[in-house]
């Protein structure tokens, strides 16, 4: 019985033991688990951070394109030459201009950046470009092949400069003097020319009977000789084909990188052609004669040959304007405002209508010596006395508008000196000084002419709200 009891005391003890030992196993205690773990690192959850590539490249580019579904984006080196295509993802930091966070989306062809990249051709850091100086809209410079010289200063043109036109590339020496460009540059050397505005050219053909006559198209004028080509900025032009028998008139529209062909014989090969004339006289009601014939002209266009023709404009109690038009281009346009008449006017004396055109400024005043001068702002003529404006000798045009000219018709424009000259504005005859005509407002040239002499004198008009009083010397 004792022996049964014994047994049954170790079996209990040793089932405690286990016990023990399996909630010790389960369960340690701070001491017991810093003993049993000494070399072995407590397993916590843990959340990996998203490793930025490291930048292996630094470079000026231009964007040449971003697709966004493929996640690509190619660039223009800017500072070694060639293209690069780079790969962008999430990671990418893209920045605009001021440092703004941005996405590769809102980049466009031509957008100069800074960009760095690793070894993979992935797309690390981009940022639009502020080292980089701009021109927009320049129209007035001369290229050659390795320079491009604007406002009097040269920019050099480098194998690696970018030149494009509607988002795609061109060369180089397809950039003419003619186009109108936007530039980008770094310094002095030049990373970018846009094209915004090209250029095609004209030829003229069958010019047997034309030869030496004047070509004119926008501000340009040419004598012909031989079957000419002109390089022209792409646009709307009337070419104007003139000698004094005969003329011929065209209306084209020029195309980039494309040639227009004139046949001469198709378009004028034959005598002086006509042109269509709207007069607007105020008061509406005033005659109008033209070479002597009293014409209807109200609301209608007049057909007239090229050449000149004697204008006469009347009404009673109205000054009567005389004039000579010239008729050059297929369609013209004649204001002619008539003054009101005083009991000191009489008469009005010949004068000539043209086409010219004019310009804005500032000044106006006596000029000095010399072929050109600049208006100082004075009134009157060498310190004398002003004229008395009303009398016998005045003679007063109105040709502001219908030359299209920005002009002041509450006041006038009073040519004093030389007395007997011819007087010309922008090649628009006016008749013999002493002459009076409209404040025309702006830079414009007058031309003296007087015993086979003449003088140019360039002169700037503002809007002052005052009559200006002109001398001219002559010597």
């Amino acid at each position: 019985m004792k022996s049964e009891k014994r047994v049954l005391l170790l079996l209990a003890a040793s089932a405690g033991v286990i016990i023990l030992v399996t909630v010790l196993t389960l369960f340690p205690g701070k001491e017991s688990s810093a003993g049993s773990n000494k070399n072995r690192p407590t397993v916590r959850p843990t959340v990996t951070p998203v490793l930025k590539p490291a930048a292996e490249y630094n470079i000026l580019a231009m964007v040449k394109s971003v697709d966004t579904a493929e996640g690509t984006i190619t660039l223009y080196n800017l500072e070694k030459g060639g293209e690069v295509t780079l790969t962008y993802g999430v990671a990418a930091d893209i920045r605009g201009k001021y440092g703004r966070l941005s996405y590769a989306a809102s980049f466009a062809f031509g957008d100069i950046v800074r960009v760095e990249y690793d070894k993979e051709d992935c797309l690390v850091r981009m940022q639009e470009s502020s080292e980089h100086w701009e021109l927009h809209g320049v129209e007035e410079f001369s290229v050659t092949d390795s320079m491009l010289t604007v406002n009097n200063t040269n920019y050099k043109i480098t194998d690696n400069t970018v030149v494009y036109c509607e988002g795609e590339e061109i060369q180089k020496g397809e950039v003419k003097a003619i186009d109108r460009v936007n530039l980008c540059g770094l310094g002095s050397e030049i990373i970018s020319i846009c094209v915004t505005k090209g250029h095609g050219s004209v030829k003229l053909i069958n010019c047997e009977e034309f030869q030496g006559a004047e070509v004119t198209f926008g501000d340009e004028t040419h004598t012909l000789d031989g079957e000419p080509s002109y390089l022209i900025r792409e646009g709307k032009y009337t070419i104007l084909v003139k000698t004094e028998e005969k003329a011929a008139a065209a209306e084209v529209t020029v195309a980039r990188n494309e040639q227009v062909v004139i046949d001469l014989y198709e378009y004028g090969g034959a005598p002086v052609q006509t042109s269509e004339v709207r007069f607007h006289i105020s008061p509406f009601s005033a005659l109008l004669r033209i070479d002597g014939v009293t014409t209807e002209y109200y609301e209608q266009d007049l057909t007239l040959s090229y050449g000149e023709h004697q204008i006469e404009a009347e009404l009673g109690g109205y000054v009567t304007y005389k004039g000579i038009l010239r008729v050059s281009k297929p369609y013209q346009t004649v204001k002619i405002d008539l003054s009101e008449r005083t009991a000191s006017d009489i008469g009005g004396g010949n004068t000539q209508v043209g086409d010219g055109s004019g310009g804005t400024g500032d000044g106006s005043g006596e000029i000095g010596d010399g072929g050109s001068g600049i208006g100082d702002g004075g009134s009157g003529g060498l310190g004398e006395e002003l004229p008395d404006t009303g009398t016998a000798e005045r003679r007063y045009v109105a040709i502001g508008e219908a030359a299209g000219y920005e002009y002041d018709k509450n006041h006038s424009t009073f040519i004093l000196v030389p007395e007997g000259a011819v007087v010309l504005i922008d090649g628009i005859s006016l008749g013999m000084a002493p002459v009076e005509f409209e404040k025309i407002l702006g830079t414009y040239t007058v031309t003296l002419r007087k015993g086979g002499n003449e003088k140019e004198y360039t002169v700037t008009v503002e809007d002052d709200g005052e009559d200006v009083y002109w001398k001219f010397p002559m010597e």
